[in-house]
């Protein structure tokens, strides 16, 4: 069964449809129910709300537009992954690579510890995975 772990990038882009691109489309078309499993972090769907509200501050959405994007967020086949491990390894990755912070490196940690694959639009994460070796995709 294939593993996908997938970043705030990838799925807000998803819900924004204004910035989906032709890959992030395929991933999010192609997936096959019961066959395909979606992991993410558990600071995934408090980063997604962050940045949907983020649309509504700069007036790009409305609040009732953004409250059903939170509807759709919640409806997604995502899996939070409850592996306590992700934290201490996000901060050993954030060491690693000399971020920061550490909450970016969790997205790495999930993928690396569920033997996932990572896929992200942010190609700083994207570098990171796979200097790591974790295999990771760029849905840009």
């Amino acid at each position: 069964m294939p593993v996908y772990c997938v970043d705030a990038s990838a799925v807000v882009a998803w819900l924004l449809h204004a910035q989906v691109t032709r890959p992030i489309e395929d991933f999010w078309t192609g997936l096959r129910d019961g066959v395909d499993e979606v992991l993410g972090p558990q600071l995934l769907y408090p980063e997604c709300t962050s940045v949907i509200r983020e649309q509504v501050g700069k007036g790009e959405i409305s609040h009732d537009h953004a409250m059903r994007l939170a509807d759709q967020l919640l409806a997604l086949p995502i899996r939070i992954s409850q592996v306590a491990q992700q934290f201490p390894r996000a901060l050993e990755l954030a060491e690693r690579f000399h971020r920061k912070k550490a909450y970016d490196m969790q997205y790495i940690a999930v993928a690396e510890l569920q033997h996932a694959e990572l896929l992200t639009l942010d190609r700083g994460l994207f570098d990171a995975a796979s200097r790591l070796g974790v295999p990771v995709r760029l849905l840009a």
